[in-house]
């Protein structure tokens, strides 16, 4: 029905004319019936002051006090209005009923109905809410004594005169809107034969330019919109030729672009101008949008040119790494064509910053796993050829013999601990998915633990104190692996806490969280090893930590044990002045829930 622009138009106009016309109806409407509603109440509120109110009720008690009132309210029949369309009544303050009235309408004062103002003001206030729903406005001012209402002045509006000047104001309304109607569909078609004529031209002779054909051209018969419209065709004909080249060269750059695409990218024109960058380059160089450079100011570092790329190594790629803001970056540099020429470089950037970071540290752990293994075997080849050669001469004393056997066997424990303590690290890398779980009563886990380490504190002249600071939950987790965690830190404590010193255990549960802390008045650890405590095989005191059998592994494998469950593990320390460790973990961790 609407494929017509003609119809559309039309429906419009006439839609428009319906749409003001009826606004403004309602607005005129609407404006007339509150203007009625205040100016009644504005005329009951001036006439009925607080100092008039307090006049009329000064009369009640005296002979004839109904009579009184009205005779004092009858002097302002004219300022309040009173007609055949608005009466006033006296009504008695406790049933309502009518006492007396200003109308000669005994029907209407018999039939009065117990408004919500009449109800307002038996309750003791002036009853002024005007209800726009009913067929009346009313009025309603209590007359008391004390907090006895006697009487009640009712002013009662049947806004009939309102009315017909509402009907009166909707009749023009009508007449308007046909009107209206009328001389929208007459503009409306006028506008159309204006409009629609040279459009359907303008379709018929496009059309041939949507079909291919870019050298015709359309006439201009007019400077309006339209003329304009068509001097756009034109242009268009003659540039899309233009543009259909470009696009072929855009889609073959693209491509390139594609093929290379790793994170950054950059795409160099001829002379080294930037003209292709995404936003991930420009995070990994730390450029701007106003940062206007260069192929060589941005790869000065690289040691290639732009020419070199294009024209020595033709569709090849060459590599190069740059370190920027802290990060190690592989770039590729590839050229690309353009209609059969070279048209550019593209540049595509790699941020291998954390690839380098698991090198190195695999390196380190390569040449830590190496070392901490070389010590103990070169001890047990030593002490074990030193034997051999003891029996030999046939020259041994059992003392001797008994030592050098507990040296042997003491340093293939500690063999066996840093192995045991390599394959516990290599589960928790693997997810530890043989670590069984389960409900578990912490307060128990901990206090138990503290229990079994009282006499090696006792034996080094040391308090040890468990403290739960509230009631502990039971918690999802795995007790044996917890336990080690828990043993561990403590262990680490009681070592590097002098003889007379402190070790405090406390446990407290808030929200969904058990915290564990431990705190020693210890010798502490440098802030500056800090960062690095949790790093495998890292010693504060390397010989110290050799002298007590430790094999560096322990607090890496506790952080992998927490992180396990879900929680994290922090320490705090100063030297000289102790160190605090803190264990947070999840009373249900997500991943373990059924």
């Amino acid at each position: 029905m609407f494929k017509s622009i003609s119809l559309k138009i039309g429906a419009m106009f006439v839609l428009l004319t319906i749409s003001v016309i009826i606004l403004i109806g309602t607005f005129m409407t609407d404006t007339t019936d509150q203007y009625y509603h205040n100016e009644f109440k504005k005329i009951n509120s001036n006439v009925f002051s607080e100092e008039y109110i307090n006049t009329l009720c000064s009369n009640i008690g005296l002979e004839n006090d109904a009579q009184r009132i009205y005779d004092s309210v009858s002097a302002y029949s004219g300022q309040l209005g009173i007609d055949s369309f608005r009466n006033c009544f006296i009504l008695n303050g406790k049933t309502g009923e009518t006492v007396a009235n200003l109308t000669s309408n005994a029907e209407l004062a018999e039939s009065l109905e117990l408004s919500p103002n009449i109800i307002a003001a038996m309750d003791g206030r002036v009853g002024s809410e005007i209800q726009p729903e009913n067929n009346y406005m009313d009025y309603a001012v209590p007359l008391s004594v004390g907090d006895s209402v006697e009487y009640i002045v009712y002013i009662k509006d049947s806004k009939e005169e309102s009315n017909t000047i509402l009907r009166n104001i909707f009749t023009i309304i009508i007449q308007a809107l046909l009107l209206g109607i009328v001389i929208s569909v007459i503009f409306a078609v006028l506008l159309s034969i204006t409009i629609i004529s040279p459009i359907k031209s303008l379709t018929r002779k496009s059309q041939k330019i949507a079909s291919g054909d870019f050298e015709y051209t359309i006439d201009v018969k007019s400077p309006d919109e339209i003329g304009q419209l068509t001097e756009a065709f034109n242009s268009m004909a003659s540039e899309l030729k233009t543009t259909m080249g470009a696009i072929q060269s855009e889609k073959e750059k693209v491509e390139t672009i594609v093929q290379n695409m790793t994170d950054g990218v950059l795409a160099f024109g001829v002379n080294g101008e930037i003209i292709h960058i995404n936003p991930a380059a420009k995070a990994l160089l730390n450029l701007t949008d106003e940062d206007m450079l260069d192929f060589d100011k941005l790869f000065s570092s690289c040691n290639v040119n732009i020419g070199q790329i294009m024209y020595f190594k033709h569709f090849g790629t060459i590599e190069r790494i740059i370190n920027r803001n802290g990060k190690e970056i592989s770039v590729y540099f590839a050229p690309f064509k353009t209609d059969d020429k070279s048209g550019g470089v593209i540049v595509v950037l790699r941020d291998i910053t954390e690839r380098e970071k698991l090198d190195k540290s695999r390196r380190e752990f390569v040449a830590n796993v190496s070392h901490e293994l070389r010590t103990p075997l070169t001890t047990v080849k030593s002490y074990t050829e030193t034997l051999q050669d003891l029996v030999s001469d046939g020259n041994i004393e059992p003392d001797v013999f008994t030592s050098f056997l507990s040296v042997i066997n003491s340093e293939t424990d500690r063999m066996t601990r840093l192995v045991k303590d390599l394959l516990l690290l290599s589960s928790l890398d693997n997810g530890m998915k043989d670590m069984p779980m389960g409900d578990y009563d912490i307060n128990l886990l901990v206090s138990g633990i503290v229990n079994r380490m009282q006499f090696t504190a006792n034996d080094n002249n040391q308090s040890l104190l468990y403290e739960p600071v509230n009631e502990l939950p039971h918690i999802h987790c795995n007790p044996d692996r917890i336990e080690q965690v828990v043993t561990n830190i403590i262990s680490n404590a009681i070592k590097y806490t002098p003889a007379g010193g402190r070790v405090t255990v406390s446990a407290m549960h808030m929200y969904d969280y058990v915290t564990i802390k431990v705190k020693d008045n210890g010798i502490g650890i440098p802030q500056k090893d800090l960062e690095h405590i949790f790093e495998r095989f890292y010693r504060v005191d390397k010989a110290r930590s050799r002298q007590m059998g430790g094999t560096g592994l322990g607090l890496a494998i506790a952080k992998e044990i927490v992180e396990a469950h879900e929680g994290t593990i922090s320490i705090k320390s100063r030297v000289n002045v102790g160190t605090e460790v803190m264990i947070k973990l999840p009373v249900n961790p997500a991943k373990n829930r059924v």
